[in-house]
């Protein structure tokens, strides 16, 4: 058989993306109508990447400002991610300089992330509740869980980076902070769902439907959404690239090779620590912010390796 050359392949990948030509007479196509052109007052200038990093920063800041406005409390990611002090003075609402994310391209991230999240739950129906609130104002607390199935699963989707997917696919284990997010919804589900169902203030999202919860399976889907962003130089390395990983999950036709959950039943495991640190971290939070204090020195939930994207982090003592 002979082989495609590269110009041929390109060309046959134009090919695919024209849209067909369509019979005007066939049922159900409309007669295409040409466009008015656009009246341009100015020449154009080509688009400024250096321009654009600066709407970038405008729109993080406004995104940020936003956030921070309406979020005065704690969320399944301030207990798994951040630094105490960082949820601390949000909820007492100290003055942030500037509210632009410290590394622009996160913004990017940010997207893709919800746009993964929006595939997986808009052409699933195997989720029994989707984007449930669970809103908690007598600790605080507000949240959304990605999806529930039945009244026994609780699912997290995640997307990650090409490294991370690497180690998930190697240990069959989730990340760290994904796992006790998780482990913070299962939490509020046994111990604070009567107040979610009932929150007294208007949420985004409706409240848990069932009247009991018995969360004996955590899954954690994972989505890369940088697969082939791993130093490949050439498309014989991303061909190899995709045969190690279809090989690491054990299915060499599998179409979702970017896609895997971890499923953790919680009887395999002892609970107790992971809820521990939960409550601690709830109920200092909770005490720093009644006491309009913040965390001293020494406390365990200071952690400086988060400053990086901390907003707070410019005027912060503990650096």
């Amino acid at each position: 058989m002979r082989r495609l050359h590269l110009s041929e392949f390109n060309h046959a990948l134009d090919l695919i993306g024209d849209d067909p030509v369509s019979d005007s007479n066939s049922p159900g196509t409309e007669q295409i109508t040409q466009q008015e052109p656009i009246n341009t007052i100015e020449k154009g200038v080509p688009f400024d990447i250096k321009l654009f990093a600066k709407e970038l920063h405008q729109a993080s800041d406004a995104k940020g400002r936003a956030y921070a406005e309406c979020t005065q409390s704690i969320s399944g990611y301030s207990i798994a991610h951040d630094c105490i002090l960082n949820t601390v003075k949000k909820i007492l609402g100290y003055p942030v300089k500037s509210f632009a994310t410290s590394w622009l391209p996160v913004l990017m991230r940010s997207t893709i992330g919800t746009s993964i999240h929006s595939f997986i739950q808009d052409y699933s129906n195997q989720f029994t509740e989707l984007e449930p609130s669970i809103k908690v104002p007598s600790i605080r607390f507000s949240g959304r869980i990605d999806g529930i199935i039945s009244n026994h699963i609780l699912v997290e989707i995640k997307s990650c980076t090409y490294a991370d997917y690497q180690k998930i696919l190697k240990t069959r284990s989730p990340r760290k902070e994904d796992f006790y997010q998780a482990m913070t919804y299962k939490w509020i589900l046994e111990n604070h769902l009567e107040e979610a169902k009932n929150p007294g203030v208007k949420t985004r999202t409706g409240p848990p439907r069932q009247e009991k919860y018995e969360i004996d399976t955590i899954q954690l889907i994972y989505v890369a959404h940088d697969i082939m962003a791993s130093d490949i130089e050439d498309f014989g390395q991303c061909l190899k690239s995709i045969k190690d990983i279809k090989k690491a999950l054990n299915s060499r036709k599998n179409e979702f090779f970017f896609m895997t959950s971890v499923v953790l039943e919680t009887s395999t495991f002892d609970q107790q620590p992971y809820i521990d640190h939960i409550e601690r971290k709830i109920n200092a939070i909770n005490y720093y912010v009644d006491a309009n204090k913040l965390p001293v020195k020494g406390d365990e939930f200071v952690d400086t390796k988060k400053c990086f994207f901390c907003l707070y982090s410019a005027n912060c003592d503990q650096r």
